[in-house]
């Protein structure tokens, strides 16, 4: 019997057209930034639950975020070596997948008791009559008698007191770590509440119920100012050099949208985090080339050049160069990391 034609998600047939692998990485670069990126943030901010501009949060994000795209650029490079055998017939679905995988694995490794909990309460819902855990229109889960699921009843964000004797009694008994009396505490839930609830809610309610609160590994990167690059490791790993190339593009793009003292107080003194000068890693990859560079500079690409092997400039000379103070340099690379920093916190 003949088998039907792999299925192709069309974003991607440009890729599988291109013979030059330096073009391949440009339309890969422009696939994720454009189609994948949007997807895999949303997935992150659902997921986590992350409040917008908080450092260590931003952080977590980053970290969670970098994983995703290195899995899915790996998932891309394997598709475009051998389609028939890694198809991907959607893009921004793949992408929403292993967001969704990674954000769950982070979970597991920073809350190890809430997501014992959470495997608990799904076998829970799915297996014990009378209890159901359904997709709402939105595709996300909820839970609640499985009468509700019949009648469609709204979700409602959970809003009684956690102080309730009648819930502190069935938490008690749930200690004993028996299937049954979680159960029984779920259903108290479920009545108190009146209605359907957001899984996660559910969780996060017995959670604070039973008193879990696993410490959190924070991200080793708690400087949220910096702008580092991190050295190339030996041995070129394709994927890691395509996200790399990714970040770099992006911060180019952002780089040149700042005024000029922030733009030249900060590519004058990049730094990676072992103090060494990477301003080279632009024209490398090529992402800008040295004329480029001494464009956003406001500098002469020969006054550029004699100024290469010094680079990373210290202040004092900066502000020689720029016509202002060491302070002011100071300043204005502090505003320009602050900027880049909000406009590229998906990165950081």
């Amino acid at each position: 019997m003949k088998k039907a034609p792999v299925q192709i998600d069309t974003l991607l047939e440009p890729l599988l057209a291109e013979t030059s692998d330096e073009q391949a990485d440009e339309l890969l670069l422009q696939l994720i930034t454009v189609h994948a990126e949007p997807v895999i943030k949303g997935v992150i901010r659902f997921k986590l639950r992350l409040t917008p501009y908080r450092a260590t949060q931003r952080a977590e994000a980053d970290d969670v975020y970098q994983e995703v795209i290195l899995q899915l650029v790996t998932q891309l490079q394997r598709f475009r070596k051998l389609p028939g055998e890694h198809p991907i017939t959607d893009l921004r679905g793949i992408a929403a997948v292993i967001a969704h995988r990674t954000c769950s694995g982070w979970m597991r490794r920073q809350f190890p008791e809430r997501h014992a909990l959470k495997n608990r309460l799904h076998y829970l819902l799915t297996r014990q009559r009378g209890l159901a855990l359904w997709q709402d229109e939105n595709a996300g889960l909820v839970a609640g008698f499985a009468v509700w699921q019949e009648q469609k009843k709204l979700v409602a964000r959970f809003a009684h007191s956690l102080n309730d004797e009648g819930l502190a009694v069935q938490i008690r008994k749930i200690q004993s770590g028996k299937q049954q009396e979680l159960g029984d505490a779920v259903a108290t839930i479920f009545d108190h509440h009146g209605g359907p609830i957001e899984f996660d809610e559910l969780v996060g309610v017995l959670a604070t119920l039973l008193g879990i609160t696993d410490q959190r590994i924070e991200s080793l990167t708690d400087n949220e100012e910096s702008v580092t690059f991190q050295p190339v490791a030996e041995g070129p790993d394709p994927a890691w050099q395509l996200e790399k190339r990714i970040f770099l593009q992006r911060l180019w793009e952002e780089l040149q949208q700042l005024p000029l003292n922030q733009r030249a107080a900060l590519l004058l003194n990049l730094k990676d985090s072992s103090g060494r000068g990477c301003i080279t890693l632009f024209p490398a990859t090529g992402v800008a080339t040295i004329r480029q560079l001494s464009e956003a500079l406001g500098m002469s690409a020969d006054d550029f050049g004699q100024l290469w092997n010094d680079l990373p400039l210290e202040d004092a000379r900066i502000a020689e160069l720029l016509g202002l103070t060491r302070q002011q340099v100071i300043n204005a690379r502090k505003s320009g990391r602050e900027r880049l920093a909000r406009r590229l916190k998906g990165f950081f």
